[in-house]
């Protein structure tokens, strides 16, 4: 067992090796990447915000609105204007937590929703380069990847809110020019710690551990700049210790790989759902159709990390997103994948009950490199099965730039084709304050 001493300083030196991709120019698959994920959080944040609680949480935050001397950020919903940096993070990463649709990383957790949210908040308000935000979400990203792949999470903690949100501040103080050891340090120390139980039940209140993450990402750097202080240990104590175990110390010293750093390794989502059902959906979609009618029984072999999520949904839409019987059924019963494929639906919930699940040894070798997953199908007449190595979308299996923008235009509405360009042309913009514009002028949904 490491010690305290160790594991700190093994978190100030993944930041110290972060740091240094963010110290020269990225080569142009990574910068082309990172304008990737840019683009994908802010689309899938753009339609989190259509959502009934976002909406009618804009319109009673009081502190929206112009943000003072006419500077600020963009909250990411067509026409709804600037506001100041911490509460544009606040809402556009609580908004990306809705639809299930934000990218990630194995194992676990999504570093992209926390950080974008937050960089381009600041890189906005600070009139901050295209290649200074892209640098410092891949220095973010890099710092996030490496927490959780050194700390394994105990159940019944959820990844969104902490570790990520120590990147999100790291990129947040590289844009502003502070001591990105100091921000993290301060985010460390007041860490949002969210529940599985949440989202099993479906209280949407569970959606805004990435905003609150993210504000306080923006928020580290103004209180490093007041003076205040934080603890590194307070990693090794939360994460190491209450709520998780240290399992790969390498992975936060090892020198950063600037050819293919860890947001390259990242997977992008397509369906609407958890991201621990998504090889079971692409497994029931590599079937021919199959009367729902006719179907016996229904099995799903996969790796123990997704054994969480083998429960019944509770009538609600959150919850159902978290069911791997639920998701299974519902590709069963509506042959495609879209934004509401997901939603609850009684009579796939019936279908749900059918289904079992479990470990597959020799699919539990492979993981977490790989996300295996077969789905048998018994019929009365039949058996029919698939296996899906990973998920499509995982870096094993990426999607194709055109795909990412299909996904977006999808996402977003009229002003996805403007938007899309803009962001993708951030190796070149000089000034990150009019890239958004276009939401900005579009009229509301």
């Amino acid at each position: 067992m490491s010690s305290t001493e160790e594991l700190t300083s093994g978190v100030r030196e993944a930041i110290r090796q972060a740091c240094v991709l963010a110290t020269e120019p990225l080569d142009d698959p990574v910068r082309r990447h990172a304008a990737h994920v840019v683009a994908d959080t802010v689309g899938v944040s753009i339609a989190g915000g259509r959502t009934a609680e976002m909406t009618t949480m804009r319109d009673v935050d009081d502190e929206l609105g112009p943000a003072p001397g006419g500077g600020g950020s963009t909250v990411l919903a067509a026409g709804a204007g600037l506001a100041p940096a911490e509460h544009a993070a606040f809402h556009n990463a609580s908004a990306g937590s809705f639809l299930e649709l934000d990218e990630g990383t194995r194992p676990t957790g999504h570093p992209g929703m926390h950080i974008v949210p937050a960089a381009l908040a600041v890189a906005e308000a600070a009139r901050r380069s295209g290649p200074e935000l892209l640098s410092a979400v891949v220095a973010g990203y890099e710092v996030s990847a490496r927490l959780l792949t050194a700390f394994r999470l105990r159940p019944p903690t959820h990844p969104h809110g902490h570790l990520a949100g120590v990147g999100a501040a790291v990129s947040v103080a590289l844009l502003l020019g502070e001591d990105p050891v100091g921000a993290a340090a301060i985010a460390a120390t007041t860490p949002v710690v969210p529940v599985w139980n949440a989202c099993y039940v479906g209280a949407t209140a569970r959606n805004t551990a990435m905003g609150l993450a993210a504000q306080a990402a923006v928020r580290a750097s103004r209180l490093l700049r007041a003076g205040f202080t934080g603890s590194l240990e307070s990693i090794p104590a939360f994460f190491g210790e209450l709520t998780g175990q240290p399992v790969d110390l390498d992975a936060l010293r090892e020198p950063p790989d600037l050819a293919r750093p860890r947001i390259m390794r990242n997977y992008f989502k397509r369906h609407s759902a958890c991201a621990l059902t998504h090889g079971a959906v692409d497994a029931v979609l590599s079937l021919p159709a199959i009367p729902v009618d006719s179907i016996r029984a229904i099995e799903v072999h996969t790796v123990a990390n997704n054994l969480k999520l083998d429960r019944r949904p509770f009538p609600n839409d959150l919850s159902a997103r978290f069911s791997l019987p639920y998701a299974v059924s519902a590709a069963l019963t509506r042959r495609m994948s879209t934004v509401d494929t997901f939603d609850y639906d009684p009579g796939v919930a019936r279908l749900a009950e059918k289904v079992s699940v479990g470990v597959k040894p020799e699919f539990e070798r492979r993981w977490p490199d790989h996300a295996p997953t077969e789905v048998v199908v018994h019929t009365s007449d039949t058996t029919l099965s698939a296996v899906v190595d990973d998920p499509r979308g995982h870096h094993h299996d990426p999607l194709s730039p055109d795909e990412l923008r299909d996904k977006f235009a999808g996402l977003v509405g009229d002003v996805a084709g403007v938007l899309w360009e803009r962001i993708l042309a951030l190796p070149e913009v000089t000034d990150c304050a009019g890239v958004l514009d276009p939401l900005r002028h579009a009229s509301p949904v």
